[in-house]
């Protein structure tokens, strides 16, 4: 049976993990690769363009996810994010001052892949993924980059649930109101109400 897209993610997924030295929790269904740290987890995604299977458009998202704000989240319900900062390897160039220098995004044909393709996105892994981690190694550096649009991170208006989260979990919620009023109206309609939701978890009254 040819190998399909999919297929081969996860299988690639699977070898990363091992490659890796069994530091990861590897999540085949989702592609998702998690590692413990003292407050959450460092996350990392792999992203595949199949749009042109068997060639293929392989790289991968990375971010933290922090324990005290999936803490939050689960008791607010709803969606819970896989990681509450986040970057993709494609964006590499946007991280000023990273060392790393070697591929951070391929293009394959699935029947023939590289045999140095997995520790070719291992390396990517080390040297983009990691120096990210240990940039945002605590909730509150990561709130104040998401707010300043750090182009280490996805960052600015468009990810004002993230930072909502953060600041609720860093018990800084007036941060995020004096933050919000830059917002569009629309996006800000939306954050007034999750905003009063999370207030009223945090309450004990929702």
């Amino acid at each position: 049976m040819a190998l399909t897209a999919a297929k081969f993610q996860q299988e690639l997924g699977a070898s990363l993990a091992q490659s890796l030295g069994g530091q990861y929790r590897y999540f085949k269904s989702r592609l998702e690769l998690r590692r413990a740290s003292s407050d959450g987890d460092n996350v990392l995604i792999l992203a595949g363009s199949n749009k042109y299977s068997p060639s293929i458009s392989l790289s991968f998202y990375f971010g933290r996810n922090f324990a005290a704000a999936k803490r939050l989240e689960k008791r607010v319900g709803g969606y819970q994010f896989p990681y509450h900062i986040q970057q993709y390897s494609l964006n590499r160039s946007a991280m000023s001052g990273l060392s790393y220098s070697g591929p951070h995004t391929w293009s394959l044909d699935i029947n023939d892949t590289p045999k140095a393709l997995t520790s070719e996105i291992v390396a990517a892994v080390h040297g983009i993924a990691d120096p990210f981690f240990a940039r945002f190694s605590n909730m509150e550096v990561a709130r104040d980059a998401i707010a300043c649009n750090d182009h280490w991170c996805f960052g600015g208006f468009p990810f004002w649930r993230q930072l909502l989260i953060l600041d609720a979990a860093l018990d800084d919620l007036p941060h995020f109101q004096q933050w919000s009023k830059g917002l569009g109206s629309f996006e800000r309609s939306q954050a007034e109400a999750k905003f009063e939701q999370i207030a009223r978890v945090q309450a004990g009254v929702a």
